[in-house]
């Protein structure tokens, strides 16, 4: 069974080719063997020197590298190469190069977070859930979470980007297509996004536990979350297809 690896960097810890898997070296630790058939995709968090061998074989394996700084957020993506054309690619590209396509694009998502965001407000009890604006509700959950539950967030929702990565090529979405990895647009954030409305009654709950904030520890939460979140996400790529078919 292939599992994504989650590395917390030290200081000299280094990531290095040693066929046939990955070797992971940390001063002070015994050295570990990660079998490349077994990996899904590799999360990194702070200092993690890559040797080019490592990152070569990763990708000519198809396994994505997901670089996050030391507050969770995305530094960098490693992609590996994808050749077919699929067709839920085309129509995506094909709308956004229309003169109108940006802003229907926009429109959809904005409709979709809307739905989103009031499930979220539905569930954590809110009276006037129908109302709810995103914007204000957002910043409500800012506070209600604080700097540390809000470091959390951002951390999840990276490694949320980093399954999403994965999940789209399996649904027809190209992994190397300029147009999708362009810096004007981005599926699987905004996918995340989307999702996160959906883990943030567990961060909640965790916020009132005062737990460590680690890649280890947000990793193994969002595992208990895998399954649902897996769920919404095809729930959302057969809405978006149904939109792509209507506006095509």
């Amino acid at each position: 069974m292939m599992r994504p690896l989650y590395i917390d960097g030290v200081s000299g810890c280094r990531v290095v080719f040693d066929d046939p898997a990955l070797r992971i070296i940390v001063p002070e630790q015994a050295d570990r063997l990660f079998p490349l058939q077994r990996i899904s995709r590799v999360v990194c968090q702070g200092c993690v020197d890559w040797s080019m061998s490592a990152l070569l074989v990763c990708a000519d394996k198809g396994i994505q590298l997901l670089f996050l700084k030391n507050n969770g957020e995305i530094r960098a993506r490693w992609l590996s190469w994808s050749g077919e054309r699929q067709s839920l690619t085309q129509r995506l590209v094909d709308l956004l190069s229309r003169a109108d396509g940006p802003e229907l694009y926009a429109n959809w998502y904005l409709s979709m977070e809307k739905l989103a965001a009031r499930s979220f407000a539905r569930r954590i009890g809110v009276s006037d859930w129908r109302e709810c604006s995103v914007v204000e509700l957002r910043r409500q959950l800012r506070i209600g979470l604080g700097n540390e539950g809000w470091q959390r967030a951002q951390l999840l929702q990276s490694i949320l980007y980093g399954e999403l990565s994965v999940w789209l090529p399996e649904y027809g979405f190209e992994r190397d297509n300029e147009v999708l990895m362009s810096a004007e647009f981005d599926l699987a954030a905004d996918l995340s996004k989307l999702l996160m409305w959906d883990c943030y009654l567990a961060l909640l709950n965790r916020n009132e536990s005062k737990v460590e904030t680690s890649l280890q520890t947000i990793a193994a939460l969002f595992q208990l979350q895998n399954d649902r979140c897996h769920s919404l996400f095809r729930s959302s790529i057969n809405k978006l297809h149904q939109f792509l078919l209507k506006v095509s």
